[in-house]
């Protein structure tokens, strides 16, 4: 208690952390020792790797929650059984363990009045909730997640719908009004009345997770609300799977949450993007599998302007016209991934309108060699460009498998680049089409990259040429990584490797 509350935490994380190659991790001891009481935030964290926590840690971090009165942000995610292997997990092997320990974190929660954001994993149940409802007014922001024992009671609960004769004769309103997020991700139990009710009776929500949200939506729509009525304030979607991405549920999405700014779906149909175009205020657009482009110029039109993110992956079917179109349409993205499934999915589909009467067949018959056919279109394709605007805001830029065309059409017109990644798959039949380290010098010509910090190309066609020119010119650049998979020797690895590591006053970690 005697160290500041922030040390305390940094330690505490670092320990809680620790991932070296000794034997020691947190003990039960060390837990007790640094959770300090004035604790305002205590994240447990899930984790991508595996983690593995010596005996009763776990358990001490739950003992401790009574002395962290003032705790305004509380995540005990990373305890349960998603985050740590079972043979390590304190909570899985006895069912009376692990319903102790729930009853614990309903009396801390009991005390923890001032809580804004709460994440439990699934180390929740009915009561730890109802405990929630009568203490938390403030909170905003509430995450668990199944398998957990919670059922419609919990919501009535969490809403402040049970009211007791006590709550009435001492006038406390209890349920947690305030919430902005609500995450129930794999809570099964819950009935499609229960979402509508979170829908109906919190005013500011702006994020509700589950797995059936979209069937409530088209509940609440086939029973005739709507959105004036209903004033809905949801500002993000997660669409996990292909039902929740159906374009009939777009279509209800639409018409019952107008405001939606980040918008997942796992997958699309051919149907999708004319739902997607009604929207307005998309901000963020992220889709995991895009098996056509056709018709995604509708929604690019629509709320392009508007869009900062654009996530585009495992495309199996992709234009330049497409790419031409983020161009026109999408001036203030900072955020833009491509991820292509192989180069053969690639089409130069949409490109009339910008070479006019160039038209590349044309260009091909004007000259006679066939390098020379390709150094001509590469030039022309760069100066046509220009007569749309550059992605000035554009600070990150992902592409995969992308063709020559639709890389000509984003890379030098992206100025002021922080991370660049381009990577071309590595077999021969799939080799990076038409990239050489002479069209990346027409590239540099437009682009010099005085920005980039960070890169990474998986590219067999690029000489040891173009990694010199981005570590001689390219001031900021600090990291420049994959070099093993160019057309790179090992003597001209480890040469660049040492021109990097000396370099002043910024030096460039090369990583093979």
């Amino acid at each position: 208690s005697d160290l500041c509350p922030n040390i305390a935490a940094e330690i505490f994380e670092r320990v809680l952390s620790y991932q070296g190659d000794g034997r020691r991790k947190a003990s039960p001891m060390d837990v007790w020792v640094l959770i300090h009481p004035g604790f305002k935030k205590l994240e447990i964290c899930r984790r991508d790797e595996r983690y593995y926590p010596l005996p009763n840690t776990h358990k001490s971090i739950i003992d401790c929650l009574f002395r962290c009165r003032y705790l305004e942000e509380l995540n005990l995610s990373g305890l349960d059984e998603h985050s740590t292997p079972p043979d390590y997990n304190d909570f899985i092997q006895c069912s009376d363990t692990r319903e102790h320990y729930t009853n614990i974190i309903e009396d801390a929660i009991r005390g923890l009045p001032f809580l804004v954001s709460l994440n439990l994993g699934t180390l929740v149940n009915n009561n730890i909730i109802r405990a929630c409802g009568n203490t938390c007014a403030n909170l905003k922001k509430f995450r668990i997640r199944g398998p957990a024992p919670v059922t419609d009671l919990a919501i009535k609960y969490l809403l402040g719908l049970n009211e007791t004769a006590e709550d009435i004769v001492t006038r406390r309103r209890p349920g947690c009004s305030k919430l902005q997020v609500v995450d129930l991700t794999d809570i099964e139990k819950l009935s499609l009345h229960s979402l509508t009710l979170l829908l109906i009776h919190l005013p500011n929500l702006r994020i509700l997770e589950h797995n059936h949200l979209h069937e409530a939506l088209w509940l609440m729509h086939k029973t005739g609300m709507n959105s004036e009525l209903l004033n809905l304030k949801l500002t993000g979607y997660n669409g996990r799977g292909p039902s929740q991405c159906s374009p009939q549920y777009l279509e209800v999405l639409q018409a019952l949450c107008p405001k939606i700014e980040k918008m997942h779906l796992c997958m699309t149909f051919p149907e999708t993007f004319f739902p997607l175009s009604r929207f307005r205020d998309i901000s963020d657009l992220s889709i995991y599998r895009v098996s056509s482009v056709e018709n995604f110029d509708l929604p690019l039109i629509a709320f392009g302007e508007k869009l900062v993110k654009l996530e585009l992956k495992n495309c199996t079917n992709f234009q330049s016209g497409t790419a031409l179109n983020i161009r026109k349409h999408c001036v203030h993205l900072r955020s833009l991934i491509l991820e292509i499934d192989s180069t053969d999915a690639n089409s130069n589909a949409g490109l009339s309108e910008a070479l006019g009467e160039q038209n590349i067949h044309v260009l091909q018959n004007q000259v006679s060699n066939l390098q020379e056919k390709l150094s001509t279109l590469q030039m022309t394709m760069i100066n046509v460009m220009n007569k749309y605007g550059d992605l000035n805001r554009l600070e990150e830029l992902y592409l995969k498998n992308l063709s020559m065309g639709s890389l000509l059409i984003l890379l030098p017109f992206a100025p002021n680049l922080v991370k660049l990644t381009l990577k071309y798959s590595l077999r021969n039949d799939e080799a990076a089409p038409n990239l050489s380290d002479s069209l990346f010098m027409k590239i540099f010509e437009k682009n010099p990259f005085t920005r980039v910090q960070n890169i990474e190309i998986w590219c067999k066609t690029l000489s040891i040429r173009t990694a010199e020119w981005f570590v001689h010119n390219c001031h900021q650049l600090t990291s420049l990584k994959s070099l093993s998979f160019w057309n790179v020797n090992e003597e001209e690895q480890v040469q660049l490797w040492r021109e990097g590591r000396r370099r002043t006053p910024v030096p460039v970690e090369i990583d093979f």
